[in-house]
C-alpha cells in the first residue's frame, strides 16, 4: 500500500512539474498620478493609482491565468501645501474592498469591480496576447466585444498595459 500511494504522489508531482515547466508567469504594472489643486475652501489631493496584472501563459503562448488588481493612494493637501489628514494608512486595493467598493449600484450592468476584472481575466483565458492586445474598441473608449461586454464594462486600458509588461516579464 505505501508503494502504490509513493509511486501515486511521486506521478502527481512530476505531472505538477511537467506542467509547471511548459508555463511562463509574470507580473506587470501600469501607474498614474493624477492630482487636484487646494483651494482657500477645499483641500487638494494627490492620488496615485497601480494598476497590477499577473499572467500565466501555456507552451502556446496562451493565456492560461490572469488576475488583476488596482490600488489607490491618496494624500490631501490644505492650500498652505500642508499636508491633510493620514498619510501612514495601508490603503486596501480595489479587489480587497470587493462590495464596499460600491461600483454595482451605478454599473449598467450591476457588477461590482473585481467582477467584472473576473470577467476580463475569465475572456483573456484561451486567447493568445496579440488578440486580446488587439481587441477592438468604441468611440467611448471602452471594448466592443459581446463577450466581454456582458461583464465587463468599464475602461481597461490600465489593465491592457500592465498585462502587456506582465507578458513580456513571463519566463
Amino acid at each position: 500500500m505505501k508503494k502504490i500511494l509513493t509511486v501515486m504522489l511521486l506521478a502527481a508531482m512530476l505531472l505538477t512539474l511537467t506542467a509547471t515547466a511548459l508555463a511562463a508567469t509574470g507580473v506587470g504594472s501600469a501607474t498614474t498620478v493624477s492630482a487636484a489643486a487646494a483651494t482657500a475652501d477645499a483641500a487638494g489631493s494627490v492620488t496615485v493609482t497601480t494598476t497590477m496584472c499577473a499572467v500565466t501563459l501555456d507552451d502556446e503562448g496562451k493565456f492560461a491565468a490572469v488576475a488583476f488588481d488596482v490600488i489607490e493612494s491618496k494624500a490631501g493637501f490644505d492650500a498652505t501645501g500642508a499636508i491633510a489628514g493620514e498619510v501612514n494608512a495601508a490603503p486596501q486595493t480595489k479587489a480587497e474592498l470587493g462590495e464596499a467598493y460600491g461600483m454595482k449600484a451605478i454599473s449598467p450592468i450591476g457588477k461590482e469591480w473585481y467582477e467584472q476584472m473576473d470577467a476580463l481575466a475569465a475572456w483573456c483565458v484561451g486567447k493568445t496576447p496579440a488578440e486580446v492586445l488587439g481587441m477592438a474598441f468604441g468611440a467611448d473608449g471602452k471594448p466592443t466585444d459581446a463577450d466581454l461586454t456582458s461583464g465587463c464594462t468599464i475602461y481597461i486600458n490600465d489593465q491592457l498595459k500592465a498585462l502587456e509588461k506582465a507578458v513580456a516579464a513571463a519566463k
